[in-house]
């Protein structure tokens, strides 16, 4: 039902993006800032299906899944085992999270905090901070962060460094200077080793540009996310009521600090 709830609103998209610099110039700071975000805005919603694997220190998941986002911080994620069993469905509207522990007969209820996405989701991120990752968008620090851009390891690539004004917060975004598509990522705070890493593959032409089929995401905290995507469709139109948690009658409902 839920497939056919997406599949039967699929829109095509008329975004694009205005051509990029030829691969032989590297671009400024300020106007790859510029492009990123506006690759990022250009996807309105995603419908994403294939292979999960999750690993967390409380635990694995594997299995396939059907994650649905609108923007900026809906989402809808689910995960079936073997033979279609289900074994997890997180829901959020961007303020409140449901989640169906189907193995467990028990729905976790609360505010959409970064801890307990991470709890479930497998990433210490708030919901439009999930939304951008999955969608191939990293968001930016601050506008007010040192910007510099450098030549990266290939030719056809170019790498954005930025650091926060307390010179605390770095980030790290390569990208193709074509069509500045997001090839890997790095967020770190304070010394020490980067806190979040992004890899991005497997790339489909939309909207001028790239969107990646396969995500890999880990953490600092040692949470491993990997998503490989048979199908991925974007800015199709969803219904709003996927995104609201409803509850199936018969399971303990577990409140969420």
């Amino acid at each position: 039902m839920l497939m056919a709830l997406v599949l039967s609103a699929t829109l095509a998209s008329c975004v694009r993006l205005p051509g990029g610099p030829a691969v032989g110039v590297l671009p400024g700071a300020r106007a790859v800032e510029a492009r990123l975000q506006a690759r990022r805005l250009a996807v309105t919603s995603f419908v994403m299906s294939g292979a999960l694997d999750l690993t967390a220190p409380q635990g694995e998941l594997h299995g396939d899944h059907l994650i649905l986002g609108a923007s900026p911080d809906r989402l809808r994620a689910e995960v079936v085992g073997p033979f279609g069993q289900p074994l997890l469905r997180v829901v959020t509207d961007g303020i409140h999270l449901t989640v169906l522990a189907f193995r467990e007969n028990r729905a976790y209820q609360g505010p959409a905090s970064r801890a307990n996405l991470a709890r479930f989701l497998g990433l210490a991120l708030s919901p439009a901070e999930v939304y951008a990752v999955l969608a191939g968008g990293p968001p930016l620090l601050p506008a007010d962060a040192k910007a510099e851009v450098f030549p990266a390891t290939l030719d056809s690539q170019a790498l954005l460094r930025l650091l926060d004004s307390s010179g605390r917060v770095a980030q790290q975004v390569v990208f193709n200077r074509s069509d500045f598509a997001v090839q890997r990522a790095w967020l770190q705070e304070g010394q020490g080793r980067w806190g979040l890493e992004l890899d991005y593959g497997r790339m489909l032409p939309a909207l001028g540009s790239r969107y990646p089929r396969y995500v890999k995401v880990n953490d600092q905290e040692g949470r491993l996310l990997v998503l490989d995507n048979q199908e991925l469709k974007l800015n199709s139109r969803l219904d709003p009521a996927l995104f609201q948690g409803e509850v199936p009658r018969g399971m303990e409902v577990v409140r969420l600090p």
